[in-house]
């Protein structure tokens, strides 16, 4: 195919505004850590608490012998008091990268290139897109706010806010958080809050963010997490297609309704640096109607993946700036 077909089909995939899913890769270009930092911080920050414990330090050797945080962490069953621990330590890197972005977006006026992607999508009438993240940060916020678009993650209030499990269907941007997010905490008797914007943990509260391993699949089947994903369920079911940011497919909860989904010819499109083998591989033998689009293996080069055949263009279409000029 050549690039005006690939982009032709591109724009027919996604012509109706698609259900969003951001993963890691979509918030690493503002600032964000990686799971690659955050393994390190985590080390850094626990390593000298818990270098007496076996399942600490199975973790610390699955790290350093090249496994990615999912993975290193998803056969260990670790102690409440670690996985504590590291709930707080991924709060503390992410919020101060997180913080660090809400300053620079506001006082310089800063438009972010993904809340330019959504706003495309927004202009089609009811004026409603869906955005389900796994990501913890404020990004897809901050990037709304920054286009003009009002958003909702199902909690109302203005500062100490309730979880009111409504997402309206017109006029608004909808950001489900299904892993939590920084702005989210429980006190001792497990009672949720949101309070935004915190530069620390407020005394007496955790950070209610499920952070890989084995204990994610049983924090996703608790309080305000269950109800976020029961609501991402059904704007998979009624999804129209799919559009992924920096999204990795690795979290069975939430795309095993998206499998079901693209099994059924559901259009999917992938945007990303690079779709790991695991991804590659459950795409390709579960989608009927894909493209996935990601870094050449040359210098300013995008592979494209349609349907299984590979088609190679000059530019870097494969980035959030770059895939917007294939959809104007």
């Amino acid at each position: 195919m050549n690039k005006d077909e690939i982009f032709k089909l591109i724009q027919r995939s996604l012509s109706n505004p698609p259900l969003i899913l951001v993963g890691s890769g979509g918030s690493a270009p503002y600032g964000l850590p990686s799971m690659g930092d955050l393994g390190i911080h985590l080390i850094n920050s626990l390593d000298s608490k818990y270098s007496r414990n076996y399942s600490w330090n199975q973790f610390v050797e699955n790290l350093n012998d090249g496994q990615d945080l999912e993975t290193a962490l998803s056969k260990l069953s670790l102690d409440d008091g670690i996985i504590e621990d590291i709930r707080k330590e991924t709060w503390k890197l992410i919020s101060e990268k997180d913080l660090d972005l809400f300053k620079s977006v506001f006082l310089a006026n800063k438009v972010l290139s993904i809340g330019s992607l959504i706003k495309k999508f927004y202009q089609t009438h009811p004026k409603c897109v869906n955005v389900i993240t796994t990501n913890y940060d404020r990004v897809i916020e901050y990037a709304c706010d920054s286009v003009k678009l009002p958003t909702c993650t199902g909690f109302s209030g203005l500062y100490l806010k309730d979880y009111c499990n409504e997402f309206p269907n017109k006029d608004i941007v909808n950001v489900i958080k299904v892993h939590g997010s920084l702005d989210m905490f429980r006190d001792i008797h497990g009672a949720p809050l949101n309070i935004p914007l915190m530069n620390e943990i407020p005394f007496g509260l955790v950070p209610e963010i499920i952070t890989p391993g084995l204990s994610k699949f049983q924090a996703v089947l608790k309080g305000n997490p269950r109800n976020l994903l029961s609501i991402s369920d059904k704007m998979i079911e009624k999804a129209n297609s799919f559009l992924c940011i920096g999204y990795g497919f690795n979290d069975e909860q939430v795309q095993e309704k998206i499998i079901t989904r693209i099994r059924q010819n559901i259009p999917i499109v992938i945007v990303t640096m690079q779709l790991s083998d695991s991804a590659t591989h459950l795409i390709t033998n579960n989608a009927k109607n894909f493209v996935t689009i990601q870094k050449g293996n040359k210098p300013n080069t995008t592979e494209f993946c349609i349907n299984k055949e590979i088609t190679v263009l000059d530019g870097c279409f494969w980035s959030i700036d770059g895939f917007m000029r294939i959809i104007d």
